[in-house]
């Protein structure tokens, strides 16, 4: 019973995986005058610091757990000042009135993700549903080097129904973290974006009194910073 059972789930994992394909589909140089283009520039220390050879792709995917197609549309590498150009052509069935619900394309950025820290998931730095031909996107992104803040929350028990508190990490940088303070979890490193200003900005509602203070750091890559606060 066991044996076959083992092999109906080997059976199983063989159709589905037959069913998720993924091809190069480089077919950019051929497309004058209806291209689809996506540029710009990588940076990283506060837009100050260009980031050269990171190799950059673009894939379309469509489809859900059972099935699923997957292109890579085209590669590029950033050059000396951090620019970049992905230059492809969108087949029929990736133009947005036939994917309304399921299909994206997605420009994946091939980089060491404990060293930089990206807010869009993964190595993704942008995703979108909508991309037409004959059409030119900007997009310049920043991808930080990655500090940490080790933070820690005192006095937690002290919360009564109608109080809160909760920490904000602010800065130039792709997205913001928020930690919203329970007296189940008194300590949290947060990566942060490094070689530039970032905020912590923690705001508390104690007796009915709300209060926000801050606090202005910078640190250099792989460096953590200890953040105490007591509610």
């Amino acid at each position: 019973m066991k044996t076959s059972l083992l092999c109906l789930l080997a059976l199983i994992a063989l159709l589905l995986s037959s069913c998720h394909t993924q091809t190069d589909d480089f077919i950019s140089k051929n497309c004058p005058g209806s291209c689809t283009v996506i540029k710009g520039t990588l940076t990283t220390d506060g837009r100050t610091k260009p980031l050269a050879g990171v190799k950059l792709e673009v894939q379309w995917h469509e489809g859900d757990m059972f099935s699923s197609i997957r292109r890579r549309k085209a590669i590029t590498t950033t050059d000396a000042s951090g620019n970049y150009e992905l230059r492809f052509l969108l087949r029929d069935d990736e133009l947005p009135s036939t994917y309304p619900d399921n299909g994206s394309f997605t420009v994946k950025a091939h980089i060491n993700l404990e060293n930089y820290l990206n807010c869009s998931g993964g190595n993704i730095l942008l995703r979108t549903y909508d991309l037409k031909r004959d059409t030119t996107i900007t997009f310049d992104y920043l991808l930080p080097q990655k500090a940490f803040v080790e933070i820690q929350a005192n006095n937690l028990q002290a919360k009564q129904q109608d109080d809160f508190m909760w920490t904000e990490f602010l800065s130039d940088a792709p997205c913001t973290t928020v930690v919203s303070w329970y007296t189940s979890d008194t300590k949290q490193i947060i990566p942060i974006a490094a070689n530039q200003p970032v905020i912590i900005r923690t705001t508390k509602r104690k007796s009915g009194v709300e209060t926000v203070t801050e606090e202005v750091i910078t640190l250099a890559p792989g460096k953590t910073f200890n953040y105490e606060y007591t509610f």
